[in-house]
C-alpha cells in the first residue's frame, strides 16, 4: 500500500467516529429555548408622512470654502416613515432615511455618510442641519398640503 492510499483508510474510522455522537442540528430560524424571542421591529412612524418644501441657507463660514446653498427650493418626501431628500433633482441625486419614534430623522448618502441632514419634524415643518465635510447648512421646510 502506498502512503496516498494508506493516509485516507486510515483517516476515515476516525471522522466516522468524530459524527456518531452528532446531533441534529437545528434550523436558524429556530427558537432557542437559551435566547428569549427577539423583538419584533418597531412599526413605522408614518405620522409625518408627505411632502416638504424649503431651502437650505449656508450657516457662518470661517474657511469662505463652501459654496452657496442651491437657491431653488429642495423636496423631502416621506412615505411609510421611509424619507427621501431630493438634492439634485437634474441628476437626481437623493439622501435616504428613517423617520424615528421622537420625529427624528436622519437622511444621508448610500456610500458618503459624512453628507447628511439630521433634524425634527414640529407643528408641520422640519427644521435641521445639512453638513456635507466641513460645510454646514441651516434647513428649513414646510409641509405641502394636508
Amino acid at each position: 500500500m502506498t502512503i496516498r492510499t494508506l493516509f485516507p483508510a486510515l483517516l476515515a474510522p476516525c471522522l466516522l467516529a468524530a459524527c456518531v455522537d452528532e446531533t441534529v442540528i437545528p434550523a436558524a430560524d429556530a427558537p432557542r429555548p437559551d435566547h428569549p424571542a427577539q423583538a419584533s421591529a418597531p412599526p413605522p412612524v408614518t405620522e409625518f408622512d408627505g411632502t416638504y418644501v424649503g431651502k437650505f441657507t449656508l450657516n457662518p463660514d470661517r474657511t469662505r470654502a463652501c459654496p452657496q446653498a442651491p437657491g431653488a427650493d429642495r423636496t423631502l418626501t416621506v412615505t411609510k416613515g421611509r424619507a427621501t431628500l431630493l438634492m439634485n433633482p437634474r441628476t437626481r441625486y437623493v439622501l435616504t432615511g428613517t423617520v424615528g419614534q421622537a420625529g427624528d430623522l436622519r437622511v444621508s448618502d448610500i456610500l458618503d455618510r459624512t453628507i447628511a441632514t439630521s433634524g425634527t419634524f414640529s407643528d408641520g415643518r422640519f427644521l435641521g442641519e445639512h453638513r456635507n465635510g466641513l460645510c454646514s447648512y441651516a434647513v428649513i421646510m414646510s409641509k405641502q398640503g394636508g
